[in-house]
């Protein structure tokens, strides 16, 4: 029974908390409103000056009841306004030397509220409370009030006790604030980044494989018709290829657009057509593979196809010609290991330019691609003059 009830409080806060900021002002103003005249609890306030000799309760104490409750309403749209029209019916009721109200409760409201809410004319607002509360007990201590000047000094630490909570809690807002702005900013630039590495790795290697095949285009005699065919028919076997990645990678963007295209990440069994693109341009690969494909995570399946394409652009790009092995197995320990060797053993022909380096959007995207896959990357020349590009990838996902 009590954990029921727990969760049925909990429902009706949450319930509470969703709703907007005036219902809340309003349903506040009206509980307020009516608990002032309940009987028992109308009389439960504050009463700064006549405790014995009291003024009847008319109409004129009725309206400044609900001046003190009403504004309320607008607590947190015109936090301002609500301070002074409540102040400004508490003073008076006080001045005019009516029974206690449990309306004066509105007027500690309207403090937390300005002090948290309220923008503009702060310190001016707040002085000219103080002014308002200075010349009410003025008026009182001159109408023969009872209490010394010092209690009316006392009593004003919880009005100000008040205002400073709701300061105190708009600093804490603004700091919250300011971190949720920082986390959306830095979760911004995450996806930025992911969306560069994506278009990196999509962009960088169709574009290179064109130039490739173009560039051997050029070097096919004039009256060999089929192999220029074939290589204008390579061409644009990788542009169309160019195009598809482009289109899935948009799908992912805008998937409204489109709610009928499933938008697919390369996979680790699309390895193939990847390799057989790079011989088309005239490439040496070999192709080796061994591993349990049904075991491999979708993001280690990403991260491994990544991994391969990165190599093999960089084979096209730094290495023309030169033998590039491509090896996917899976070894002891559930380790996906994802090897791209340019070089082979015993070629010793130096690179063309500078080999590449792990900055930029290729090597150094790659590495933070496969650390999200929970694997490490590794890429440096090997003993025989090559460069290797190996990455180890956790082989299962262990799931709770």
């Amino acid at each position: 029974m009590t954990a029921l009830r727990g969760r049925q409080l909990q429902a009706v806060s949450e319930r509470y908390r969703s709703l907007p900021s005036a219902a809340k002002d309003c349903g506040l103003a009206a509980v307020i409103t009516l608990l002032s005249f309940v009987p028992g609890l109308a009389d439960k306030g504050t009463a700064l000056g006549w405790p014995a000799e009291q003024r009847p309760f008319d109409l004129l104490a009725a309206g400044l009841v609900l001046a003190q409750a009403l504004p309320l309403a607008v607590r947190s749209r015109a936090p301002g306004w609500c301070l002074v029209l409540t102040s400004s019916a508490f003073f008076l009721y006080q001045d005019w030397g009516y029974r206690p109200t449990f309306a004066s409760v509105g007027l500690y409201l309207a403090l937390y509220g300005a002090g948290m809410l309220q923008a503009g004319f702060r310190a001016s607002s707040a002085a000219l409370w103080v002014a308002g509360y200075i010349a009410t007990c003025a008026w009182l201590i001159h109408a023969g009030s009872p209490f010394p000047a010092k209690d009316f000094v006392l009593f004003f630490a919880l009005p100000a006790a008040c205002w400073l909570l709701g300061a105190w809690s708009r600093g804490r807002l603004r700091e919250q604030a300011r971190r949720n702005d920082e986390r959306v900013e830095a979760e911004l630039r995450a996806e930025r980044e992911r969306l560069a590495r994506e278009l990196h790795d999509v962009v960088t290697h169709h574009v290179t494989a064109m130039v490739m095949q173009s560039d051997a285009a050029q070097y096919v005699a004039a009256d060999d018709r089929a192999k220029l065919l074939a290589g204008l028919d390579a061409i644009g076997t990788t542009g169309r290829r160019a195009i598809a990645d482009l289109r899935e990678l948009l799908n992912v963007l805008t998937p409204d657009d489109d709610v009928h295209t499933a938008s697919k990440e390369p996979a680790i069994g699309r390895l193939g057509d990847l390799v057989d693109q790079t011989r088309a341009t005239g490439q040496p690969v070999e192709f080796i593979e061994d591993y349990p494909a049904s075991e491999i995570s979708g993001l280690a399946q990403l991260a491994a196809y990544r991994v391969v394409q990165e190599g093999l652009t960089n084979a096209l790009k730094h290495a023309p010609g030169r033998r590039t092995v491509v090896r996917v197995r899976g070894e002891a320990g559930d380790e996906l290991v994802v090897e791209v060797t340019t070089g082979g053993t015993g070629d010793r022909q130096p690179w063309h330019g500078a080999p590449p380096a792990p900055s930029g959007r290729g090597l150094a995207g790659l590495s933070r691609r496969v650390s999200l896959a929970g694997g490490k990357l590794a890429a440096d020349h090997d003993s025989d003059g090559g460069f290797v590009v190996r990455a180890s990838l956790p082989l299962r996902v262990v799931t709770r």
